[in-house]
């Protein structure tokens, strides 16, 4: 029976770590992804990083738009994650190219990301602009769903009825702020 406890204070315990240090875990809609993937336009063998993946919902989708694509996220929560290792394991062959990491975003190697997917809350923002500006590589781009990052100006801005507004940043305007 210790062990059932020790499991369940596990689970609260960074679920609760994972709501102060970034954000709550609140999986993107499946229409708010299919718009994002319309807009990326990834591209065979382009590595795409998703930090606080949750479930992995967003790199299942993208796997699924773009087979070829190397689909990797990054989750401190523990039971969002059991719950993306058994969607992958469903869809094994399907989701080869997806890995789901247990781990901080704030630590997470992002040196090779082509494109790096945040849903976060804006209050970690500081912190993670200076993981971006430091990491990223000049030809990278980030998507940014609901809130901007501050005092930088996006390249693009999707908004639609019914969806929460992308930002989309390339490297370089990061880099320059």
């Amino acid at each position: 029976m210790t062990i059932v406890w020790f499991l369940v204070a596990v689970v609260l315990f960074s679920a609760a770590w994972g709501s102060i240090s970034a954000a709550p875990w609140v999986p993107t809609r499946a229409n708010q992804r299919d718009r994002l993937f319309e807009h990326l336009k990834l591209k065979p063998g382009e590595a795409i990083i998703d930090l606080g993946c949750g479930t992995g919902t967003l790199l299942f989708a993208a796997v699924r738009s773009y087979p070829e694509v190397i689909a990797r996220g990054y989750e401190v929560s523990v039971l969002p994650l059991v719950f993306g290792w058994l969607h992958k394991l469903a869809g094994i062959k399907r989701h080869r190219n997806v890995s789901l990491r247990f781990g901080n975003l704030f630590r997470a190697p992002i040196q090779d990301a082509d494109t790096v997917v945040i849903f976060l809350l804006s209050s970690c923002y500081p912190r993670l602009i200076s993981k971006l500006k430091n990491e990223l590589k000049p030809s990278a781009r980030v998507i940014v769903e609901a809130w901007p990052l501050p005092n930088i100006e996006p390249t693009q801005t999707i908004r639609e009825e019914g969806l929460l507004p992308i930002f989309i940043y390339d490297a370089e305007r990061i880099r320059g702020v």
